[in-house]
């Protein structure tokens, strides 16, 4: 899947657009921050509407499961990736590694479509999101589907010797309308990575990942 074709190019920019470049660049317009905050609840609205339509018999509680596995931080990185978003980033001199970082890859994807939003009008967004999303949507059944909250946890109960998992807020930054909380996993005393959301629930899911990565690597 390509990127979506704007009319409004300084919009695709601003998507494609870091913080950090912003800071350095002030003439060249604002960062991504916003219109990521619009392309998320488009996507989830979306797929939720697929999967309601795809899938009656889903209850509710699954159904939610599933659109947070479709629409999770690693699922928006690859699709990111596969569109070619890192190669666009622009990012500042000293910011050049958020390149390969999967959480900017995955803001910035959702920016991407807050940006075709404004350019091309609500149906076409939807539209575009459909398009990415209906074969996934297709295949959701086969996908396992565990929080990685849980699942960090039962890794450790299986192989630390029981100790859960803690999690303490570190930091919120950003204005109240874009809230990014930053969180911190702890097992046994020990730090095992940050993440960060848009909510708390966000946020240590990300730290759940994270901690993931590096405790199976």
């Amino acid at each position: 899947m390509d990127l979506p074709s704007f009319q409004n190019l300084a919009l695709l920019r601003q998507a494609l657009t870091h913080s950090s470049y912003a800071n350095e660049h002030p003439a060249e317009g604002p960062d991504y921050e916003r219109l990521e905050f619009l392309g998320d609840s488009i996507l989830e609205f979306v797929v939720r509407d697929l999967l309601g339509a795809r899938y009656p018999h889903i209850n509710v509680g699954e159904m939610s499961r599933r659109c947070d596995r479709l629409v999770d931080e690693p699922c928006l990185a690859k699709l990111a990736v596969e569109m070619g978003i890192p190669n666009h980033m622009r990012l500042g001199a000293g910011a050049q590694h958020e390149r390969n970082n999967p959480s900017v890859q995955a803001d910035m994807f959702e920016a991407v479509i807050g940006a075709y939003r404004l350019d091309a009008g609500i149906e076409a967004a939807h539209r575009y999101v459909e398009a990415v999303f209906g074969p996934l949507v297709d295949r959701v059944l086969e996908l396992r589907v565990i929080d990685p909250v849980t699942e960090l946890q039962e890794y450790v109960q299986a192989h630390m010797g029981g100790a859960l998992p803690s999690y303490v807020e570190k930091d919120r930054l950003g204005p109240d309308h874009a809230k990014l909380f930053v969180l911190e996993v702890r097992i046994a005393d020990t730090s095992y990575g940050t993440g960060q959301g848009r909510s708390i629930k966000d946020a240590r899911k990300n730290a759940a990942t994270e901690a993931l990565r590096r405790l199976k690597r």
